[in-house]
Order: structure tokens, then sequence, then C-alpha cells
């Protein structure tokens, strides 16, 4: 009982016909399985099914696996779809609405206002490598008289703001007087 393993020990144990049975299995399955590994680049992105029964089909989707041109091979490295870095990314946005906001300060002070008050975190969308919108859902913008509270629409495109909307003209659209 205690003897070592010997390997000649276990070949009689396997028999011819065990062995022509795994032989002729594998054979069966290459053969089965050659014309729809030679016949998937030929029709790829189609889709084959087959009705087994009334209520049973079998589908056979060849082609990509669900991704477009939006995400790239990128993509799965942990790139954006412009090809940036989480690191990246954050930074730019960082730049874009510290950029929103100090044009939108510049042009509230040349309008006569007197202060701007930022109320809510911007909302942020990546339209290109190096362009953002930035949209302030609550701006107050503070005059000599009363406030106004307003949305704000900014572009920015490579760090240089774009485009400003949304900024509130002055009471009869005279600037408030400069004696402050």
């Amino acid at each position: 009982m205690n003897t070592g393993f010997s390997p000649h020990l276990a070949v009689p144990w396997f028999s011819g016909a065990m062995m022509n049975r795994i032989r002729f299995l594998g054979a069966a399955v290459v053969a089965f399985a050659a014309p729809v590994l030679l016949a998937a680049p030929a029709a790829a992105d189609t889709r084959i099914e087959t009705r087994l029964g009334n209520e049973t089909s079998l589908t056979l989707a060849l082609g990509s696996g669900g991704y477009d041109d939006y995400h790239r091979s990128g993509y799965r490295r942990g790139l954006n779809a412009f090809g940036q870095t989480d690191r990246e990314v954050r930074d730019l946005i960082r730049d874009a609405s510290q950029a929103c906001r100090q044009a939108v300060r510049y042009e509230a002070r040349n309008l006569g206002y007197r202060d701007v008050d930022f109320d809510d975190d911007p909302y942020i969308r990546q339209i290109s490598r190096r362009g953002f919108l930035v949209n302030f859902d609550d701006v107050e913008f503070e005059g000599h008289r009363y406030d106004r509270e307003t949305r704000i629409a900014c572009e920015v495109r490579r760090g240089e703001v774009v485009s400003v909307e949304g900024i509130p003209r002055p009471h009869r659209g005279r600037p408030y007087p400069r004696g402050w």
C-alpha cells in the first residue's frame, strides 16, 4: 500500500477504446467549429438566427463587442473619448471654471455691478479635447440698489473664454455710476 506511484502501473487502466472515443470527439468538435471560425471574419457585424421550434430560436451575433468610435481602444486603458486621463481632465475643468468666473466678473464689473456671487458648483461638459461648456445655475449680481439672480452659460476653448451668455443688463440699459 505504501509503494510509490510508477507510470507503468497506470497504463493498463486506459483502454484503447476510450482513447479512440476521446480522439473522435475532439475531431468532431473541430470539424463542426471550423466552418463557423472561417466564416466569422467574412460575416463581421452580422446576425445569424435559426428557428429551433415555435417559440425557440438560436441567435449568433458576430462583430464588434458594442464599442463604437466614441469608445476607442484608449477608453479601455483609462482614457476618455478625447485621449486624456482623469487627472488631465480635472486640471482642464478647474482652469475652464476659473476662466469663466473671471470673465463673468469682468463683464459684470464693466456693466456696473459691484459684486458677483456664484452660489452653486458649475455644470461642466467637455465638447472637444480642450473645449468646455460651463453652466452656472445660480449667479447673483449685486448692483447699487438691487440684486439679480440668473443663469450663466460660458464656452471655453483652449483655455480662453469664447462666449459668455446670460449676464443681465442693468436697469434701463444704463450702467450704474461708478462713484462708490
